[in-house]
């Protein structure tokens, strides 16, 4: 282009206007495929399978996302001060994404990144009743109440500040509160996708509309929603994920996986299967078999499980790993 044209030809404005069907599209080309291109990201980015959650939003009067308020909560910065420090900007922030891209480390991604450290069989360090994923760790029975009171004080704290906006608009906003109150997002379960998007961060456009309609600016009702979901997330962090991270800690000490181990690289020479198959583990029936039976299940299981390993059998850290493997499923039972 620069060989046909003079550089003042295709640096300087142009008056060009994209019209489509009587409709300007945009005055600013660059702009205009700008915008493109995001939506082209964004559509690619809702193609992946943790954001299929988005199309079991199909209640338009309960739950529609506004995708620029939770780009806007994603990139917001909460004011320091003595609870939020700039030195915990990082993690807040490392966590915010990760959460939002169903990228933490939990066990399930675990198991596939280091399947020499984290057997298929492992289920949540916290109530080693389930398989830890993000929707499990919402949902874990040793949670749950935590998170029914933070997503309470989400609430709470959405409505005192519709309250603040109805005084400062002089208006009434007892009414406009039914509306919000009578959302699905509010409720915890499995089945419940609107409180699992927002938890997730993708957040309402009714959250705006409410402010908006109480004559407060747009981009102040945005900052307002991001700061109050921004709260959230810490408390989330706080409250929940600290606490699962020293449940998994406490156990990887027990198993001797420590940081340098983690660090290490993946071994190359693993079995084509690497995870304990549930085959693995003893008939109920052998439960009931006396300590000096000659059926050793322990040892025979041991044996099908780590088969094609290159481990010292009777080291104590495959022991220990397996035989704490074990004992989560015998609670269980």
């Amino acid at each position: 282009m620069a060989s046909l044209l003079p550089v003042a030809e295709y640096t300087s404005s142009h008056n060009v206007r994209l019209v489509y069907d009587n409709i300007v599209c945009e005055s600013n080309p660059r702009r205009l495929f700008k915008l493109h291109f995001q939506a082209t990201f964004l559509k690619d980015l809702l193609s992946l399978k943790r954001f299929q959650f988005v199309y079991c939003l199909y209640n338009k009067d309960d739950y529609i996302v506004n995708w620029e308020l939770t780009w806007f909560a994603l990139k917001f910065s909460p004011a320091h001060d003595a609870s939020f420090q700039a030195s915990h900007a990082a993690r807040h922030y490392t966590f915010k994404f990760k959460f939002f891209l169903d990228d933490l480390p939990l066990l399930e991604k675990l198991k596939i990144t280091r399947p020499d450290l984290y057997i298929d069989l492992l289920t949540c360090r916290s109530c080693r009743d389930r398989k830890e994923d993000l929707m499990h760790l919402i949902l874990c029975s040793k949670r749950r109440p935590v998170m029914h009171q933070i997503l309470q004080s989400y609430q709470n704290h959405l409505f005192s500040k519709l309250r603040e906006a109805g005084e400062l608009a002089d208006k009434d906003p007892t009414p406009m509160l039914r509306k919000p109150s009578s959302l699905s997002c509010w409720t915890i379960s499995s089945s419940n996708w609107s409180a699992y998007a927002l938890i997730r961060g993708c957040l309402p456009t009714m959250f705006i509309d409410l402010f908006v309609d109480l004559s407060i600016p747009r981009q102040s009702a945005m900052k307002v929603v991001a700061a109050i979901h921004n709260n959230f997330i810490q408390k989330l962090r706080k409250r929940i994920w600290n606490l699962r991270t020293y449940d998994k800690s406490q156990w990887e000490d027990a198993m001797n996986i420590t940081l340098k181990l983690k660090l290490t690289p993946r071994p190359s020479n693993l079995p084509a299967t690497s995870y304990v198959p549930f085959s693995s583990l003893p008939p109920l029936t052998h439960f009931m078999t006396p300590r000096d039976s000659e059926i050793d299940w322990i040892k025979n299981s041991m044996t099908q499980a780590f088969a094609g390993w290159d481990v010292d059998f009777y080291s104590g850290r495959v022991i220990r790993y397996y035989v704490s493997i074990v004992a989560s499923t015998l609670e269980t039972i």
